[in-house]
């Protein structure tokens, strides 16, 4: 097979590895198509030419007699163009009037968004582009915090939220100073309740939320009267520059405290268009439901604008995204890793983990599927899809061409089965708010799995070597080290922290933080951040996050996070066991057919075998003695329903995780000894 990258001639140096780039894309550019799009308000012009009247962004009705969601309402691109201008315009007012020295970057102002996603959120975002605002993404889905450390750190002064949100931001004024005026999506007299916001929103909600916001010296405003001042008075549009900031994009925070990441509007651009090139979709239908607050999603919907896209917009609950999906029928979704995995287990539980004939029939139909994707490269089976995989598909909505999934590592089961089940493309990606979520991208028509793709078209990466931690640019047949980016979609800088910023810089190369290795058909693997790299007490180096992704291969494992110290000579691991494999196994070990799984979690003898189970099955797979468990935590619980231990995006924090379970750590560092 040939290489998937171009290797750049004599462009190793010491410690670093030869730059590779995108080998549809030798020359490092993205040639001349859409090169005259350079700022997202040139996006929005070209799609509004290509679809002027085409469904734009779609909102499920809500029937509040029976308390249900129904079909989608659209807003074409000519609507949803009318309400910029008009929005924009408003802003200018608001700015002006309340807010004429408001902090912001540069002679840039910002305005705070804060709400699930919905088209207001775009309505809202490009009024702001429109005067060369940028907007900053406020994410609360975690903690209070995780809402008031963007708006304290970037002072923000005008936010819009939705209806629901403005409650909590009243209570924390006190911690949120600079606000000034909070400006509602939905009417606050509730004469016309936005669908999403009706299911929840009381009847006097909005009259005495306006008391509450004059008491506190707070301009509450809604979206209608702030388009009103538009229509009134319109303004004339101030449009960016493509080097003028679009969007100050907090990091979702997996290893501590959040970084403001400037993105530029040419830099959004040049991530999307790269995408765009990749895979060239056209009149596609699309879930937006990744929270906007982020960069994936916005980049995503970037992508499919140069190509033409309508945008449905969910109920705002996770739990029922699939409802949300199988109403939509989207062409193209986005999944998150967690989400895939789970609509795998359930997929999965009723067709090839089934039991009976329905399990026999589907591990038949399953095999024979993959059998005839490795072989002819085809998604989809006469026979197989017919009789069986048409039923799963539709649980998708029946007319999906691709998943795209980043964010975190996804298991090569799940990618397979989705690929079989669903009969479509399964893209995995990989990206930073630091690059504007672009970064490498898998290709399509590629089956295979463990791998990330190869870079974005444009981009250009190479690896440093780590010697610390074993990792270098040197090793044969794969070279390994630090991933660095050079490419126009790369960050202008951290908000207010030229340190971090210098740190974060190798010159025009961004340093990620991330090993990776350049595989022997130019694809490249994801390895572990070097954050989550420890060296235990025997100087090895072990890769906490690579050694979570092996032994979660385990039948008898969900999912576990495993830790090392540089005090201690054996690692450790909170395991959270399969159930359907688990239990009967533990009753047999624990003699007591009866227990339930609760009671055999807590039983050590339980724990001991299983800890010998994993041991044995590590080494089988050819992990060292340092890389094999010493002990384990069996935790009954999912990690998933510890919601403080995942950020907005459901990338599980490691540091919050050790500080969770410090005293189970710490009890099986003193059972496995070995402390210096």
């Amino acid at each position: 097979m040939a290489s998937q990258t171009f290797k750049v001639p004599s462009s190793e140096v010491p410690g670093y590895s030869a730059i590779y780039r995108n080998s549809q894309f030798k020359d490092g550019t993205q040639g001349s198509e859409f090169s005259h799009i350079t700022t997202a308000c040139e996006l929005f012009q070209h799609h509004l030419a290509i679809a002027p009247k085409a469904e734009f962004m779609g909102t499920r009705r809500f029937d509040p007699a029976n308390g249900t969601f129904g079909e989608y309402e659209w807003l074409t691109t000519s609507d949803i163009a009318e309400l910029i201008e008009d929005f924009g315009s408003g802003l200018d007012h608001v700015f002006a009037k309340y807010t004429a020295n408001s902090k912001g970057h540069g002679t840039q102002q910002a305005l705070g968004m804060y709400a699930n996603n919905r088209y207001e959120w775009f309505v809202a975002e490009y009024g702001a582009f429109r005067s060369r605002r940028y907007t900053v993404g406020i994410c609360d889905a975690v903690d209070v915090q995780t809402a008031e450390y963007p708006i304290n750190h970037a002072e923000l002064s005008v936010i819009v939220c939705s209806i629901d949100k403005i409650p909590r931001m009243l209570d924390r004024m006190a911690g949120t100073p600079s606000v000034r005026v909070i400006i509602s999506m939905d009417r606050l007299d509730l004469s016309r309740p936005n669908n999403l916001t009706q299911a929840f929103c009381a009847a006097t909600a909005g009259p005495s939320l306006r008391k509450r916001a004059a008491a506190l010296g707070i301009t509450l405003l809604d979206m209608d009267e702030v388009l009103e001042m538009g229509r009134a008075k319109p303004t004339v549009a101030q449009l960016p520059a493509p080097s003028d900031i679009g969007v100050l994009c907090y990091t979702s925070g997996t290893t501590g405290v959040m970084k403001g990441v400037l993105l530029t509007h040419d830099g959004m651009i040049n991530g999307s268009r790269s995408s765009h090139f990749s895979f060239q979709y056209t009149d596609t239908t699309y879930l937006s439901f990744a929270p906007l607050a982020h960069c994936m999603d916005r980049y995503v919907i970037y992508m499919m604008m140069f190509g033409g896209v309508r945008i449905g917009f969910g109920m705002g609950d996770r739990a029922r995204i699939v409802e949300d999906i199988q109403v939509l029928r989207p062409n193209i979704m986005l999944g998150i890793p967690q989400f895939l995995t789970a609509l795998y287990e359930r997929m999965a539980r009723a067709t090839i983990r089934a039991n009976g004939m329905t399990g026999v029939v589907s591990r038949i139909a399953y095999r024979s599927k993959r059998q005839r994707l490795a072989k002819k490269g085809e998604l989809r089976h006469p026979l197989w899809d017919r009789v069986l995989f048409k039923k799963v598909a539709a649980q998708l909505g029946g007319r999906i061409k691709a998943i795209l999934t980043g964010a975190a590592d996804l298991k090569p089961e799940v990618i397979d089965f989705l690929r079989a089940a669903v009969s479509c493309d399964v893209v995995q990606g990989y990206g930073q708010s630091e690059t504007g979520a672009a970064g490498t991208i898998q290709r399509l028509g590629d089956y295979t799995s463990r791998h990330i793709g190869v870079p974005n078209a444009g981009s250009d990466i190479r690896l440093r070597s780590m010697p610390d931690y074993g990792y270098l640019v040197t090793d044969l047949p794969c070279p390994r080290g630090e991933m660095m980016i050079r490419s126009p979609s790369v960050f202008t800088g951290y908000f207010e922290d030229a340190e971090k910023t210098q740190e974060t810089m190798d010159g025009e190369w961004l340093a990620t933080g991330d090993i990776v290795q350049i595989n022997t058909t130019g694809t490249v693997s994801f390895v572990s951040r070097t954050k989550n790299l420890v060296k235990i007490s025997t100087g090895y180096c072990v890769s906490s996050e690579r050694l979570d992704r092996i032994y979660a291969q385990h039948p008898m494992v969900h999912s576990l996070f495993v830790d090392g110290h540089q005090d201690y000579n054996k690692i450790v691991a909170v395991v959270v066991p399969e159930p359907t494999e688990f239990i009967p196994w533990a009753r047999s070990v624990a003699n007591a057919p009866n227990a339930s799984l609760e009671e055999l979690c807590a039983k050590p003898e339980v724990a001991k075998e299983l800890t010998e189970v994993l041991r044995i099955y590590a080494a089988s797979i050819g992990l060292t003695v340092y890389e094999q468990l010493g002990a384990i935590y069996i935790e009954p619980v999912p990690f998933n329903e510890k919601r403080h231990l995942f950020t907005s995006l459901l990338k599980f924090k490691r540091p919050a995780a050790i500080v969770h379970y410090d005293v189970q750590l710490k009890k099986m560092y003193e059972e496995v000894g070995g402390h210096l």
